[in-house]
């Protein structure tokens, strides 16, 4: 069947193996664990039972490009192999849809932080009334940081629901009806979080009930439900509620003064408290919370702060009386904000492990985080016990052969599982490079070293390559020392966009793109444009970072080896996914190398090797050239 609508179709025995699993989990409501290798063809090895069962299937992806490609690409091609149409729906986080009574009133009175912004509100207003769906995705020539978007958005702390007038023309209601008549329905795990959340909380759903979820890019949801499992403040949240307050209270402030006060005081609380750690926290960096803990200055001014917001919780509250919507929804999300600042000035008050951190985000604006240690339990209350068949798919979910870590990580107990094996020849198509006479990471010569055996291993691929660090500091510090060295383009991350820095490396003869963690996945290069993928060193979590510090610190005290149990594996995982970024089809060849010697020194060196696939290994530079130049 797929072989009449796609002239270059393969069998491949990995993706038959797999929707086989696919349709046997569903059939008997099993949990599934799979790891299916870039070449799979995953997508529609899923697909097709999930639409042949009949159920009410949700698919979660890890980001909304891939979202998009499901819902404009790949299913209308299943349409075409299956020969009937699909009952289908693509939902998205609410920030990414206008909301129209908000829009109206940001017409009237618009607020823009940032100048050049300004020049947009024309293609908005003209794009808001001709949109069907609300999708900012539509609006492409929209910067990504285009701040004025957090006024205008369907964010929930905003959102009067049915009491909104604009209820039932409302983006978000015609895509949640849309959803709920589809057979499927394509999401992305912030929403597939949010939407757990909401439901554990019982305060209702986004997305409608159903019996089958298929996790694709699963290696990145423990992250992601580390974020939505906790709560967060910050400085611009306070700051845009008082502007927010001061609005909807309108000409009724004019004979207010006591409450104006308040509400300044509230901003001025809010300035004194973030600004603390903003003028002391380089942007930027995560950091601890536990020395603040101990400064009489940072928790007299978050006192100072509760209070404000205390005050203004009863003005709201005060300015209800007529059972106002929008002034009910403004004294909660004050309630909310409060709530999460009390967690943070005082974390033992809460019955949860949670790790408290900050975030300085630049320009005096700083965040603070109330994150879960471990999420395990609550993904096995909330999801497995939940959903009759789960099935949790990605091209890197094993360490040296076994699903252990992942299970322990997500809270999987009973579930079938299957490591397929690549569709490609990885001793023909790649070889491994690490060289044995080489610095150590920390070595003060090992950075010199770095940017020489790259400036070798570039004039063996004549570029093409994906040069892939650890840190930016690393990165610059090498794209410094080829800078004026090597004939090839440079490009690196932080140029442009990641899509726009993608389509210039393509199209760019020779090019070298340098970047880090956010390009180690779901970048998808095919043929001769890329030839070379190196990564500077194994990419273990920064045991700085207060989340991966909290971790570590909890596996200890539970009597385990964090290092083997937690560190280890998770480094394995990535490391698989950016070697990953080299061979995306069976014509493909080129040169992996991970230039940290560690590989061979170290005893767990053998742990990465034997979770990679049999790559052929080289130590010489030399042995790269002649696999290199040896014709196919």
């Amino acid at each position: 069947m797929l072989a009449k609508v796609h002239p270059g179709f393969e069998l491949r025995p990995g993706q038959i193996k797999m929707s086989q699993a696919v349709a046997a989990a569903i059939e008997t409501s099993s949990h599934l664990l799979m790891e299916a290798p870039t070449g799979t063809g995953k997508t529609f090895a899923y697909l097709v039972p999930a639409i042949e069962s009949g159920r009410k299937v949700v698919i979660s992806t890890g980001t909304k490009n891939l979202q998009e490609q499901l819902y404009y690409k790949d299913l209308p091609e299943i349409e075409k192999v299956l020969g009937h149409p699909v009952s289908s729906a693509c939902m998205k986080g609410r920030d990414n849809y206008l909301c129209i009574k908000r829009f109206r009133e940001f017409e009237a009175q618009p607020v823009f932080e940032e100048s050049a912004e300004k020049g947009f509100i024309g293609s908005l207003s003209f794009w808001a009334q001709q949109t069907e769906s609300g999708d900012r995705a539509e609006m492409e020539d929209l910067p990504e940081s285009f701040r004025a978007w957090d006024r205008i958005n369907a964010r929930a702390d905003t959102c009067l629901g049915q009491k909104c007038p604009d209820y039932d023309p409302c983006f978000l209601t015609r895509m949640r009806r849309n959803a709920a008549e589809a057979q499927v329905v394509i999401v992305n795990h912030h929403l597939l979080m949010a939407d757990l959340v909401l439901r554990g909380h019982a305060f209702g759903q986004v997305i409608p009930d159903y019996s089958v979820l298929i996790v694709d890019e699963a290696h990145a949801l423990e992250d992601v439900a580390t974020s939505h499992l906790g709560r967060s403040v910050s400085s611009r949240q306070v700051l845009e509620l008082a502007d927010d307050l001061g609005r909807a209270l309108g000409s009724a402030l004019d004979g207010q003064e006591a409450a104006r006060r308040q509400i300044d005081a509230m901003r001025t609380a809010a300035r004194e408290f973030f600004g603390l750690m903003g003028s002391r926290e380089a942007a930027g960096t995560r950091f601890m919370l536990d020395a603040y803990r101990h400064d009489e200055l940072w928790l007299e001014c978050g006192r100072t702060l509760r209070e404000a917001l205390s005050h203004c919780e009863r003005l709201a509250h005060d300015a209800d009386v007529e059972d106002d919507p929008a002034m009910g929804n403004m004294a909660d999300r004050v309630s909310d904000q409060m709530a999460t600042l009390d967690l943070i000035l005082s974390p033992e008050r809460s019955s949860l492990m949670l790790v408290t951190w900050g975030e300085a985000r630049g320009r005096g604006s700083v965040a603070l985080q109330a994150s879960p240690i471990d999420v395990a339990e609550p993904l096995k209350e909330m999801l497995f016990a939940r959903v009759p068949a789960v099935v949790l798919t990605s091209a890197t979910l094993a360490v040296d052969g076994s699903f252990t870590f992942v299970k322990s990580r997500l809270g999987v107990d009973e579930a079938v599982e299957l490591a397929l094996e690549s569709p490609f020849d990885p001793v023909r198509q790649a070889v491994l490079y690490v060289p044995r006479s080489f610095p150590e990471p920390r070595h003060e010569s090992y950075v010199a070293r770095l940017a020489s055996e790259i400036r070798g291993l570039l004039d063996i691929t004549s570029g093409r390559a994906f040069l892939l660090f650890t840190s930016y500091q690393n990165l610059r510090r090498v794209r410094e020392a080829l800078g004026t060295q090597v004939p090839w383009p440079l490009m690196a991350q932080g140029d442009a966009s990641r899509h726009a820095l993608l389509e210039r490396f393509r199209a760019t003869p020779g090019a070298v793109l340098l970047a880090t963690a956010s390009f180690w996945h779901g970048v998808d290069v095919q043929g001769e444009a890329l030839s070379l993928v190196v990564i500077d060193k194994l990419p273990f979590d920064v045991p700085s970072d207060p989340i991966v510090a909290a971790r570590i610190e909890a596996i200890r005290r539970a009597g385990g080896n964090p290092f083997t149990r937690y560190q280890i594996p998770a480094a394995v995982i990535d490391l698989k996914q950016g070697l990953g970024r080299l061979l995306r089809s069976r014509q493909d060849r080129g040169v992996l190398a991970v230039l940290d010697v560690r590989l061979l020194t170290r005893p767990y060196g053998r742990t990465f090797i034997n979770s990679l696939p049999p790559y052929p290994l080289l130590h010489d530079i030399d042995a790269v050239r002649k696999f290199f130049d040896t014709p196919r």
